[in-house]
């Protein structure tokens, strides 16, 4: 892994980062507790992480954390990606893209952590509640961003098939 470039002053990427997560809305003495009570820091992680690197399949999702980011054991980054994206599904934020994922993810062995290869489609619902952070962080208008990731989430479903296991490209 390369090293980044320090930046100057990394307060603005984290304000804005943190902003467009929790601060959607007028800022009152409250600000921000329905906002992490709606999206708590695990799941908008997951989700973040999904959305920014148009990765919708929770294998992926796994070996992203593993692999690229290295933050975490292998069975700590299966327990992330797993709790991560059944928050997020629970939530209404994600769905398995067809019946066949559906199954798949009911079919799953429960004695490892991780939810093996099953591809995920961001809702409406779960576009607007990540899409100011991807706006941010990408560039773009909320409107056309919230439009985009269930585009992309569709799109990288399309083909899925069970049976072929997935792995992080190049």
């Amino acid at each position: 892994m390369l090293p980044q470039e320090k930046l100057t002053d990394p307060s603005m990427p984290f304000m804005q980062t943190m902003m467009s997560l929790y601060f959607t809305n007028e800022v009152t003495p409250y600000s921000g507790r329905n906002e992490v009570e709606a999206l708590p820091p695990m799941e908008a992680l997951v989700l973040g992480v999904m959305c920014l690197t148009k990765t919708y399949n929770s294998q992926l999702v796994n070996n992203l954390l593993y692999r690229k980011y290295r933050m975490f054991s292998s069975r700590e980054c299966g327990i992330f990606a797993e709790v991560g994206i059944l928050g997020l599904a629970q939530r209404g934020y994600l769905r398995p893209a067809s019946k066949k994922a559906e199954k798949a993810l009911n079919d799953r062995s429960e004695k490892v952590w991780g939810l093996g290869n099953v591809p995920f489609v961001v809702t409406a619902q779960g576009a607007r509640r990540i899409g100011y952070l991807v706006a941010n962080l990408r560039g773009g208008l909320y409107k056309d961003v919230v439009k985009e990731l269930q585009a992309e989430s569709r799109a990288a479903a399309k083909g899925w098939r069970a049976d072929v296991s997935v792995s992080m490209p190049g």
